[in-house]
């Protein structure tokens, strides 16, 4: 196996790893720093249309990038030059001389997703053309406020990248989900991860030398929604990830909402029982002490410690270990017990739901993380209690469904992430 070389980043000084994302062709751009911006957004308007459209012709592009004609011309022919963009065959003719058809190069360069959860670690790469060239779950990577988890992390994306030979320059940046308190716009995460003194953005950019933008993971998971699921071309969409705990991303009036700081969507810390129990972010009664994949795994392992037959007793003979993806399992090959409990979690959720609803008028409600494997045991209770006590005039106009992309909402949505950066902001 080839030795994995990592640049020699604590020699330089801090300063000098850029945090702004750059395509490789941008680092050689010539000229003044205003001549080089306007060059830049223009070259982006072109690479914003066929990373969206998938291919177009220069007719096409002039339309939306609003630009004469000749100049994109001009700009087409730089980009084909830099690699970034490829000739994809010839159009269709609507009057004329038969139109050549461009796309992105999806080989350009790449990104890094790295979706972290409290017990899990999910990491991906990939092209410029959204298709994961590399994919891996690491199942028992436990979340720590430590630099030897993030080493550990920066270890798991060093090998990935030398497995599928990818030079270190072809990154064009990382993306990262994480639970909790995050406030992206700084780089800061104020739940996990914290130890770090500037930031947990900052850290792992000067360790690994690539650019990194991280948001909390319900809001990555919208993002996955809107680009790649269910949201796409909806305006008004709630993302609940229900996994460990509850998250929420909201995607309202068409754009991903983050609050004031970024802490928008802490669905889970509403109050739902003020005689109810100590919830872990120092409250009492939070939505999360009552339904979440935590609450649900403990209520079951208690049960089966007083003997309650269920499929997952064995695991407890056998020595196995009961988590979310266990209990998940058991449901869907039918366990009584494990459905009885899901169903009184699906109560609370409802109800909350019913809040959310009548304060946002939301046109589909995605329910993602890894609650939603549960499939129709999970949507149809939760339907039940939200016809139950929503007004019908808001409830009826909103649709409740799974997400299609599963554990994989918030992966994608690091891809998303990156590339609404670059390409639209």
């Amino acid at each position: 196996m080839k030795t994995i070389y990592i640049y020699p980043l604590k020699k330089m000084i801090k300063s000098e790893i850029k945090l702004e994302l750059e395509f490789l062709y941008e680092k050689t751009l010539a000229g003044t720093v205003n001549a080089k911006k306007r060059k830049q957004n223009q070259y982006r308007k072109i690479i914003s249309h066929l990373y969206y459209n998938g291919v177009a012709s220069i007719a096409e592009i002039v339309k939306t990038a609003k630009m004469s004609q000749p100049l994109v011309a001009s700009l087409v022919e730089d980009l084909l030059g830099f690699g970034v963009i490829l000739e994809n065959g010839i159009g269709e003719s609507i009057g004329g001389r038969r139109p050549n058809l461009y796309c992105m190069n999806p080989e350009y360069q790449y990104v890094v997703g790295v979706d972290i959860n409290l017990h899990t670690l999910n990491l991906a790469v990939f092209d410029l053309n959204n298709q994961l060239i590399y994919r891996e779950e690491f199942k028992e990577f436990e979340l720590e406020n430590s630099s030897e988890y993030c080493q550990a992390l920066i270890g798991k994306i060093n090998v990935a990248l030398e497995t599928i030979s990818i030079e270190r320059e072809k990154v064009l940046a990382v993306g990262i989900s994480i639970p909790g308190l995050v406030d992206a716009e700084n780089g800061l995460t104020h739940t996990h991860l914290s130890f770090a003194e500037d930031g947990l953005r900052a850290y792992l950019n000067w360790e690994l030398g690539f650019p990194i933008l991280l948001d909390n993971d319900a809001r990555t998971m919208a993002l996955g929604e809107k680009a790649f699921g269910k949201a796409k071309d909806k305006k008004n969409v709630l993302c609940l990830n229900l996994s460990n705990g509850i998250g929420l991303g909201m995607i309202l009036n068409g754009e991903l909402h983050s609050g004031k700081n970024g802490f928008a969507g802490e669905f889970g810390h509403i109050l739902i029982d003020p005689e109810g129990t100590l919830c872990n972010c120092g409250k009492i009664g939070c939505l999360e002490t009552l339904t979440s994949g935590k609450i649900l795994v403990r209520q079951i392992k208690e049960g089966i410690e007083r003997g309650q037959e269920s499929f997952l007793a064995k695991y407890k003979d056998e020595g196995k270990k009961i988590d979310l993806r266990a209990v998940v399992d058991a449901i869907l090959a039918g366990d009584q017990f494990a459905i009885d409990q899901l169903n009184k979690m699906c109560e609370y959720l409802g109800k909350g739901l019913v809040t959310l609803i009548h304060l946002l008028n939301p046109e589909m409600i995605i329910i993602g993380g890894r609650l939603a494997q549960a499939g129709k045991y999970i949507i149809s209770p939760v339907s039940m209690w939200m016809n139950k006590y929503a007004m019908d005039k808001i409830s009826s106009e909103t649709e409740l469904v799974n997400s299609d992309l599963l554990d994989d909402a918030a992966l994608m949505g690091t891809m998303a992430n990156v590339m609404k950066k670059i390409v639209s902001d």
